[in-house]
């Protein structure tokens, strides 16, 4: 046999033991997974601020079930519907001629109020709330009433 011909099959002979050799090295290799704990947290809510907008004047002695007129702004990074409105304190633009005992207030009161998620919805008007009473001053022409409101929903 020829030294070219010992050498090719030499080269041969050599490729082969590298390629079972390299699968050898390959078949031997350990399988790893792994497995633990990841983490994560919840948010914290921020109240969102409810905002008194410019009424329209619909309030006589003896007109029941009012409007109120206003605007929410959502903080938080997720939108969220208000369900319930619920009215508090009246305070009177002019409390020496017509105090705010002139208007009462009916609480609670069901709503559909959805605001985006770090938006300010569009202005509010909701009816059903505020009452003036029958014998309210001439003087409470012209008065505006601020009410304290208190809206309650949850994320949507």
């Amino acid at each position: 046999m020829s030294t070219s011909t010992f050498r090719r099959r030499g080269t041969a002979v050599l490729a082969t033991l590298l390629v079972v050799f390299g699968v050898g090295v390959a078949a031997a290799a350990w399988v790893q997974t792994g497995t633990g704990f990841g983490s994560a947290q919840a948010k914290t809510a921020v109240a969102s601020t409810v905002v008194a907008g410019t009424p329209v004047a619909d309030l006589y002695p003896g007109k029941t079930g009012g409007n109120v007129v206003f605007t929410v702004n959502n903080p938080n990074d997720y939108p969220v519907t208000f369900t319930s409105l619920a009215a508090g304190t009246v305070t009177s633009s002019n409390p020496t001629n017509c105090p705010a005992s002139n208007v009462t207030v009916t609480t609670p009161v069901v709503v559909n109020i959805p605001v985006a998620a770090g938006a300010t919805s569009a202005a509010q008007t909701v009816a059903g709330v505020t009452n003036m009473i029958s014998n309210a001053d001439n003087l409470c022409q012209g008065v505006t009433f601020t009410v304290a409101l208190t809206l309650t929903g949850a994320s949507s």
